[in-house]
């Protein structure tokens, strides 16, 4: 496996909570064990794609944390990229205008109707589930 081959494999790893899949006899890759089942071919066997992402990078060389971390390092050095600090991230209170206390409280109304949780809206908004509960009680 080459470096573009594991960034096009994985590109999405990030990006979702589902780190579970199944593969049947056959090397199907299934995200549910409904889809396995309709689909696919016993036996099946539960993985997880982190694990899968670590023999990957094993494969190109990275053994380790500690190894992927001077890589990444390394990176960073001959890019010139900085990386993500937790300095950036910025502290304390978030205060909302009126305009976007309503542009937010109109968006949660459709998301609502679209059968969408206060949890996952907040995520997506970056509002505070304690936060948008209240102004929605408010409201």
């Amino acid at each position: 496996m080459t470096i573009q081959e594991f960034l096009n494999k994985y590109a999405d790893l990030s990006k979702t909570d589902a780190v579970v899949y199944m593969e049947d006899a056959e090397g199907n890759v299934f995200h549910s064990i409904d889809d396995a089942h309709k689909k696919g071919t016993h036996p099946f066997v539960t993985k997880n794609i982190k694990d899968t992402a670590l023999e990957d990078l094993g494969e190109l060389g990275i053994q380790s944390k500690t190894e992927a971390s001077k890589f990444v390092d390394l990176l960073q050095f001959i890019y010139g990229a900085e990386g993500k600090s937790d300095k950036s991230i910025p502290r304390g209170r978030r205060t909302y205008s009126s305009q976007e206390k309503a542009a937010i409280l109109k968006a949660w109304k459709k998301a609502e109707a679209e059968g969408k949780t206060k949890a996952d809206f907040s995520k997506e908004t970056g509002v505070t589930y304690q936060t948008l509960f209240k102004w929605i009680k408010e409201a």
